[in-house]
């Protein structure tokens, strides 16, 4: 009897230490649906941010692949034979714009349409980037317009015209004051003479337009240089004349709704450029703002 009493005993031992031994069975979890709803959301939304982003850098890339390939047909085969070329790729493009020390040397464009090219690129391309343009009713023959006007868009890479912002740096303007324009034959300097800001409405009782094209008289033509020459950024010194022409360059700014940075410059013979002398050129200590940068400041126009 004690020898199965004994048997029972260890047997039974045996059983409780295979039970203790056993891992337990993991509790199976639930996950409630409006959790899971929440969770596709996440997904959907992360898949479509990446997207985004990708597709964003994809873009740029691709638009500045568009603007050095441009460049180094213009660098490597003159500026003739580079913008005959590229009319022939789109026969909008009627010119060329170059600015040493800023990211500006691009094809300059021309449509019917005055938006076109505000979302188009220089290949009839769809693009945030745009392409610098000239207005449908301008021309780059001088017979027709005293004041060429060309506009881009303000990019945050710095390409269009988004390096234009660096002229709000008197050292900046004085190591860069001038601007090349090709078109058909011709070549030609800009001297930069004023950096303003503006606004896009009609702008302090319509008392000035830096694109006007033409000045009625040289009483009209001063009224229009010296408000020029007020509103600048920077005080450069540079007399200009009722008989001179003119290249003014137009973006967008963030300074105020409707900002708009516009750089002005006068014509100068290509063998004076190397006569230039800035170092005259300060801060305007005085400068006229257009009504709505004061009343975003919360200041009293002064004019």
């Amino acid at each position: 009897m004690a020898g199965k009493h004994s048997k029972s005993f260890l047997e039974s031992l045996r059983e409780n230490h295979t039970k203790s031994t056993r891992t337990p069975k993991a509790k199976k979890y639930k996950m409630a649906w409006p959790f899971k709803v929440l969770i596709a959301l996440f997904l959907v939304v992360l898949v479509a941010s990446s997207s985004l982003i990708a597709a964003f850098f994809v873009e740029g890339k691709m638009n500045q692949n568009v603007l050095d390939e441009s460049a180094r047909l213009f660098k490597f085969n003159g500026s003739e034979d580079a913008l005959e070329t590229l009319a022939n790729q789109n026969n909008d493009i009627k010119g060329w714009l170059k600015i040493s020390g800023t990211d500006v040397n691009n094809a300059v464009c021309q449509s019917d349409d005055n938006i076109y090219y505000t979302n188009h690129n220089q290949n009839n391309q769809k693009s945030r980037y745009g392409a610098l343009f000239l207005s449908h009713n301008d021309k780059f023959n001088r017979k027709d317009d005293q004041n060429i006007v060309i506009y881009g868009n303000n990019m945050r890479d710095g390409s269009m015209f988004g390096s234009l912002k660096k002229y709000r740096n008197i050292n900046f303007y004085k190591k860069n004051p001038i601007i090349e324009l090709y078109y058909g034959k011709e070549s030609e300097n800009y001297i930069i003479f004023s950096v303003m800001l503006i606004s896009n409405v009609k702008d302090d009782k319509g008392v000035f337009s830096p694109s006007k094209s033409f000045f009625a008289n040289e009483e009209h033509f001063k009224k229009w240089y010296n408000e020029a020459c007020h509103r600048s950024l920077i005080t450069a010194n540079i007399e200009a004349d009722y008989k001179d022409d003119f290249l003014t360059l137009v973006t967008t700014a963030d300074d105020f709704e409707g900002a708009r940075f516009i750089v002005m410059a006068k014509k100068i013979d290509n063998d004076k450029v190397d006569e230039i002398d800035t170092s005259s050129a300060v801060v305007n200590s005085d400068i006229k703002y257009p009504k709505i940068w004061y009343d975003t400041k919360g200041l009293k126009y002064p004019y």
